[in-house]
């Protein structure tokens, strides 16, 4: 009897999922064989399958016919949260998103502005996001990955109008800049025991004029054709900062083209344990005529003794830059920028000594592309025409 009615529940089962069939568990026969309860299985898990997959099939359309979801607000420069695309860790764009971040920041649970807390942005809390430089800021920009981006002046010029390194590239004409950080000079290292005395003593020469692709490159054949020099009139080598120093130290180059906020650590340490280099000045002629190529330039003076044994040295400098969107909220952006130039933020700007080079005289200098009409509002409202 219990086999019976195990095997009538059995059937009672595969009847029921099998929806092919009109009898239910009730009205199954009270015998039925081993075969028909095989193809009774056979039908239900077919039966089951198709049910299955039609119900997946309805659930993917009805995904796909749901209007994409926005992100949270606390994912992008509208919330809580604001990401800055900046350099490789312990590279000056990293230092700079670090303290920019700690200055336009204010975390719920923060100390008031004036009583120890940061003058920030009321619950905004920053993320500074690594990255290899200028390109890949931009290009994270442009894709929406982050919200905010360190690029120098000259890149950034070139992306907003599809110059340059972005030639045959599509514009970022919705790119927009925020403020001027610090300038990055343009150095020309040299060995002095060759008799280079002038850019136009390069001729013949081995020099490095900076990886390819790279910022320090194209500002390095301007440097050059107003010398009415190119790469074919010298031993031209395309090498990133560390190999050309590498190389200059082992003789197997003569001189270099770096663009570096001064002073750079790296060139610091060569010129302490290498007294035979140091930098050549570009005269007042060069310099015009590099201005007249790009609105991101601008004069520098690298002072006697930046660096040690190297004299005072006339240059010119491009600008890290604080870049968005023009999308970005108009008055998120105008709350950053006021908080990045509250004097309650030098503090934290002077403990650096990138820091203590973002000033707010030096905040439009370089920039060739519109500045954002958040930024615009505050400098406005200070009397700083752009």
């Amino acid at each position: 009897m219990k086999h019976t009615r195990n095997r009538h529940r059995l059937v009672g089962i595969l009847l029921a999922l099998n929806l092919s069939f009109s009898a239910t568990a009730q009205e199954a026969p009270t015998e039925i064989s081993d075969e028909a309860i095989q193809r009774i299985a056979e039908q239900a898990a077919k039966n089951a399958t198709k049910r299955l997959l039609k119900k997946i099939k309805e659930a993917e359309a009805d995904i796909a016919a749901e209007p994409p979801q926005k992100k949270p607000p606390q994912d992008n420069a509208l919330g809580q949260f604001l990401s800055i695309g900046s350099g490789s860790v312990g590279g000056n764009y990293f230092v700079l998103g670090e303290l920019v971040g700690g200055v336009v920041s204010h975390p719920k649970g923060s100390l008031p502005c004036g009583e120890g807390g940061t003058c920030g942005v009321p619950h905004l809390q920053t993320m500074n996001i690594t990255s290899a430089g200028s390109m890949a800021n931009l290009q994270a920009l442009k894709s929406g990955k982050i919200d905010t981006a360190f690029a120098q002046s000259d890149i950034a010029y070139w992306a907003y109008t599809g110059t340059g390194l972005f030639d045959n590239k599509e514009k970022m004409d919705d790119l927009r800049a925020i403020a001027s950080l610090y300038p990055e000079a343009i150095h020309i290292v040299v060995n002095k025991k060759l008799g280079i005395r002038s850019v136009a003593d390069l001729k013949g020469k081995r020099v490095s004029v900076g990886a390819r692709k790279s910022g320090t490159l194209l500002q390095a054949r301007l440097v050059l054709k107003v010398h009415n020099l190119s790469e074919d009139d010298m031993e031209t080598e395309y090498l990133n900062n560390q190999q050309s120093i590498d190389k200059l130290t082992h003789g197997e180059l003569d001189a270099m083209f770096f663009s570096v906020g001064a002073p750079a650590p790296a060139l610091s340490q060569l010129f302490d344990n290498h007294q035979q280099f140091t930098l050549l000045s570009l005269d007042a002629n060069a310099q015009q005529d590099i201005f007249r190529e790009g609105l991101y330039f601008s004069p520098h003076t690298i002072a006697s003794n930046t660096y040690n044994n190297v004299p005072e040295t006339k240059t010119i400098s491009v600008y890290a830059l604080w870049l968005c969107s023009a999308k970005a909220d108009t008055n998120r952006i105008y709350q950053m920028t006021k908080a990045l130039w509250h004097k309650s933020s030098r503090q934290l700007l002077d403990s650096s000594f990138i820091g203590r080079q973002v000033q707010l005289k030096e905040s439009l200098k370089g920039i060739g592309i519109p500045l954002h009409q958040g930024a615009k509002k505050y400098y406005n409202e200070i009397g700083k025409r752009f």
